[in-house]
């Protein structure tokens, strides 16, 4: 009997479970076939399995994880697609160090008095207002991750190699001879390892390909595919591995004590989640020119933990919790994710709880503070809105993401209030209104200025650009366009701040060179110049607020419906725009961001847009106090609804 209805079974009569066990097994070309030999398995459940794709992509490619779209396989098929030909590096802000990765110019002079050339100079101030992309990354293959540092920008590729721009280190001279600081890399150039082992990009190695990293203000934590730490310093010298006196890491296992989830360098520290412990923080390794060569591991003897963070929910039903993790499960629940900065360490759970805990690093006595619930006021008594789903952050601001689709951000200050008992009129964290329920991934913080990348591929620019080094990403230096996109320049140190109506619905990083044209022209005057030279003095040149931010708000507008409005979409295309942003990253003065390029497309908008805006006029609008700008043209509509202004708004 057995036998016949074995022999009756039909692949179709497994249970959906078993399916989904056995799609795993396959790669994306058999993936495809298999949902496609009938409609039961061409189900859109089926062919968009969020969990089939999100792992290939990441196994693939080595993309992070991004909890906040885990579920949506459709968007993880589509930038598989993608990635294999798609991959882009784009940066902007402050170049200092050579950070960007940008071409720079011969130099203009001849030899120095020593015969030796003179380092080359990069125009215009150093900087990049607008985003760039990245010089000499197409021999690197696949790139899934950028992050930037202190003054560099590094890069992860499908093989597992790091490679950096810049200096990790600016500030740090050489202890012992000779005295010296580190030198700036112009091009991607690969992360060392000690002389035994095989780098990544040579040939593929599970000690030293790197599934995951971290970038610092001043040095670079990577976990490898076999689970080791290794930390670098300088570009020039090898990394060390990471060994610690007082907890056990193992290696080759995908979990059980001693295995290391996630590596984080923070601003001025190095920090793990490792099973069985929890998160251990320790100073960041250096090594030292005239180091040992062969030396490829340092033991760490002075870490500090973070008390209850080394819980672990069981996996199966043999396994028992003890007393004190039945206590923790209900508290504190099993760290999902933790930020490092500069002196606190914050972290989520499984229970949607946020904690944050203070480090003291005393010579000899690093310690950290118990843990404190930083508990969520919730709008409207929304329970989901209470419920932390992810944290982000670095140096010393934060974003707190929660299952109703809100992103709160907060600052290092306010929080060590509350934990030395400081009373404060100061809410714990802001809603900035761009960000809430927008489909914010993730948020990138630099110094003054950050960025929040949407799921639908856009990133938008907040906060205070210094010096006019084009850290917002929006044009400027201080130039007109900059204006036009709502910064405000001081008039003694630069700095670029935003006006407060960019805080209703975002301003937009553009990619696209006929946009940064348009807005070019248009602040020359457009069509008619004399026409609109009142009008230009209304909004750029005015003390008063409320004309440069309505106008910024409308120029915004037609920039986001760009390639709808020059009817460049067609059916063929796969939904995603011409410049997707898969990933953002801010630091210091400076940003980046991993961009898949449709160029077919891209080269389609641009096309259908050429010279058709020869003909625009700079808008006159209606605005929202009743004021109508001068002029003789007729006044300009909104293309969407316009928005609801707070003139208090900021970050």
């Amino acid at each position: 009997m057995y036998g016949t209805m074995a022999n009756n079974l039909n692949f179709l009569d497994l249970p959906v479970d078993i399916l989904l066990l056995i799609f795993p097994y396959l790669d994306a070309r058999d993936f495809l076939s298999l949902t496609s030999t009938c409609q039961a398995l061409h189900k859109s459940d089926f062919v968009h399995d969020a969990q089939f794709w999100s792992a290939l992509v990441r196994d693939t490619f080595r993309v992070p994880n991004q909890p906040v779209v885990q579920n949506n396989g459709e968007r993880w098929q589509k930038l598989y697609r993608r990635l294999l030909t798609q991959s882009r590096i784009y940066t902007w802000g402050s170049s200092s160090e050579g950070c960007l990765g940008h071409s720079y110019e011969p130099p203009i002079t001849g030899m120095t008095p020593h015969g030796v050339p003179p380092r080359p100079r990069r125009s215009r101030l150093m900087a990049a207002s607008w985003p760039e992309p990245m010089d000499n990354t197409q021999a690197l293959g696949v790139v899934s991750d950028v992050q930037c540092g202190g003054w560099s920008t590094s890069l992860l590729t499908a093989k597992g190699a790091v490679h950096t721009v810049g200096t990790l280190d600016a500030d740090h001279w050489a202890h012992r001879p000779p005295f010296r600081r580190q030198i700036p890399n112009l091009s991607p150039t690969p992360l060392k390892y000690p002389p035994s082992y095989v780098p990544p990009h040579q040939r593929y190695d599970p000690s030293t390909a790197i599934t995951q990293f971290s970038s610092g203000r001043a040095h670079v934590l990577g976990l490898s595919d076999s689970g080791r730490i290794w930390s670098w310093q300088n570009v020039d010298l090898a990394a060390l591995h990471v060994r610690f006196l007082h907890h056990e890491t193992r290696e080759n296992q995908k979990s059980g004590r001693g295995t290391v989830r996630k590596v984080v360098a923070g601003w001025n520290k190095s920090a793990a989640f490792i099973e069985g412990s929890g998160i251990v923080v320790w100073d960041p390794l250096q090594r030292e020119y005239d180091d040992a060569g062969v030396e490829d591991a340092a033991l760490v003897m002075e870490t500090a933990v973070v008390p209850n963070t080394g819980y672990r929910r069981p996996r199966n039903k043999a396994q028992r919790a003890n007393e004190n993790d039945a206590r923790l499960a209900d508290t504190v629940g099993e760290v999902l994710n933790f930020v490092l900065l500069e002196h606190v360490v914050l972290f989520n759970t499984s229970i949607g709880k946020l904690f944050a805990a203070q480090i003291f690093w005393d010579d000899g006595h690093p310690r950290i503070a118990e843990p404190i619930e930083l508990a969520l006021s919730a709008e409207s008594g929304d329970v989901d809105g209470a419920f932390t789903t992810d944290v982000q952050g670095s140096f010393r601001r934060l974003a707190v993401f929660t299952r109703a689709g809100e992103v709160l951000t907060g600052h290092q200050d306010r929080i060590t209030d509350i934990m030395q008992g400081v009373q404060s009129d100061q809410p714990l964290f802001k809603r900035i209104p761009a960000l809430q329920h927008k489909d914010v991934i993730s948020v990138a913080f630099g110094d003054y200025h950050f960025h929040a990348l949407h799921s639908s591929g856009y990133i938008t620019s907040y906060g205070t650009e210094p010096q006019a080094s084009g850290a917002l990403g929006l044009g400027g230096h201080g130039d007109p366009e900059g204006r036009l996109r709502g910064i405000r320049y001081q008039s003694v140190n630069r700095d670029g701040l935003l006006v407060p109506h960019a805080y209703a619905e975002g301003r937009r990083v553009w990619f696209e060179h006929e946009k940064r044209d348009w807005i070019k022209f248009l602040t020359a005057g457009g069509a008619e110049p004399e026409e609109a030279a009142e009008r230009i003095r209304m909004a750029l040149g005015s003390p008063d607020v409320r004309c440069q931010g309505e106008v910024s708000e409308w120029v915004e507008q037609q920039g986001r419906d760009w390639e709808s409005k020059f009817g460049a979409r067609s059916n063929e295309d796969d939904g995603l725009p011409a410049y997707f942003a898969l990933s953002v990253t801010a630091a210091g003065w400076h940003s980046g961001a991993l961009v898949l390029v449709n160029e077919d497309l891209a080269a389609k908008v641009k096309a259908a847009c050429e010279y058709v805006w020869s003909q625009d006029h700079f808008p006159r609008l209606k605005l929202s106090n009743g004021i109508e700008m001068p002029g003789s043209v007729m006044f300009d509509g909104w293309r969407f609804e316009r928005p609801v202004f707070d003139l208090e708004a900021g970050p």
